[in-house]
C-alpha cells in the first residue's frame, strides 16, 4: 500500500532505535569521523548537557547508607537548516524527528544514512528496540467540535455517544494495542483537548500510531522492518478516515 496525499495533518514523525549496550564514548564526546556525515544532513549542532543519576540503598536503618551517583552526560542534538528536523544521539539511543514531513522515502533515506554512519563508526553496535511513530492532529474549523461524521471511521466516534450532553466532555481518548507478525502497534486516538480541564471547544482529533518491536536487531533487520512498520501505520490510518477527510488531504497546499 502506497497512498500519497497532497497534504497531511502530521505534527511529528519519529523513528527511534535503542542500543542494546551503551556507547560509553558518546557520554562526553562526539566521534570526529562521524561528525562530517551527520552535519551534512543536520548542519546545526547544539549539544545538550544532561545529568544522569542513580541511587544505591543498602539494607540498613542508617540513612548514611543511601548513596547517589551522578554523571554529566551529553545529548548530541543536530538540526536541519530550517529546524524542522532533529537528530539526537546519546550513549543509549538515537532518534530522528520530522516536524515537516513530505514523504516516507525522504524520511527513510535520512534514517538509513544516519544509521549507516553509526554502524560504520561502532561496528559492534546492536539494537534492542526499533520504533516508528506518526502523530496526526486533525483540526477542522467548525461550530460543532464533536461532528466528525464523514471525516473519520464511525467506530472511532462511539465514545461521544455515551453522555447525553456532549458539552460536558472535557477529554475523550482511547488506547488500542495490536500485535502483528513482526511488530506491535499502539494506536491512540480521540480528542485530547488542549484547553483541558475546560470543556472542549476546538475541533481537533488525534490519530497517533506507534509501531515498534523489541529484540536483538541488526542493521539489516531495522532497514527491513521500517517499511513494514510504515505500511502497517498507513493501513490503519486509511481504516481510520473517511471520504470527507480524503478530499481535504488531496487539496492543494
Amino acid at each position: 500500500m502506497d497512498i500519497k496525499y497532497q497534504r497531511n495533518y502530521l505534527t511529528e514523525v519519529i523513528v527511534k532505535i535503542d542500543f542494546l549496550n551503551p556507547i560509553n564514548s558518546l557520554e562526553d564526546k562526539f566521534p570526529a569521523n562521524l561528525k562530517p556525515e551527520i552535519k551534512r544532513l543536520f548542519p546545526i549542532a547544539e549539544p545538550q548537557d544532561i545529568i544522569a543519576g542513580e541511587f544505591q540503598i543498602k539494607q540498613s536503618p542508617d540513612s548514611s547508607n543511601i548513596k547517589s551517583n551522578k554523571k554529566n552526560l551529553k545529548n548530541w542534538n543536530f538540526y536541519d537548516k530550517n529546524r524542522n528536523k532533529l537528530l539526537q544521539i546519546s550513549y543509549k539511543d538515537m532518534y530522528i524527528i520530522f516536524k515537516v514531513y513530505e514523504s516516507f522515502e525522504d524520511f527513510k533515506v535520512c534514517f538509513i544514512d544516519v544509521t549507516d554512519s553509526l554502524f560504520k563508526e561502532f561496528e559492534e553496535l546492536q539494537i534492542k528496540r526499533l520504533g516508528l511513530r506518526y502523530t496526526n492532529n486533525i483540526e477542522i474549523p467548525d461550530r460543532d467540535p464533536f461532528c466528525w461524521e464523514g471525516y473519520l471511521n464511525k467506530d472511532l466516534l462511539s465514545i461521544f455517544n455515551i453522555p447525553q450532553d456532549k458539552t460536558k466532555i472535557i477529554r475523550a481518548f482511547h488506547n488500542l494495542e495490536l500485535n502483528y507478525e513482526h511488530f506491535n502497534m499502539r494506536f491512540q486516538y480521540g480528542m485530547h483537548n488542549p484547553d483541558y480541564p475546560a470543556p472542549i471547544k476546538k475541533k481537533i482529533f488525534i490519530l497517533d500510531y506507534d509501531a515498534y518491536c523489541n529484540g536483538i536487531l541488526t542493521k539489516d533487520d531495522i532497514f527491513k522492518y521500517l517499511p513494514i512498520f510504515h505500511e502497517g501505520v498507513q493501513r490503519l490510518f486509511e481504516n481510520s478516515i473517511s471520504d470527507k477527510l480524503r478530499i481535504k488531504l488531496n487539496e492543494e497546499k
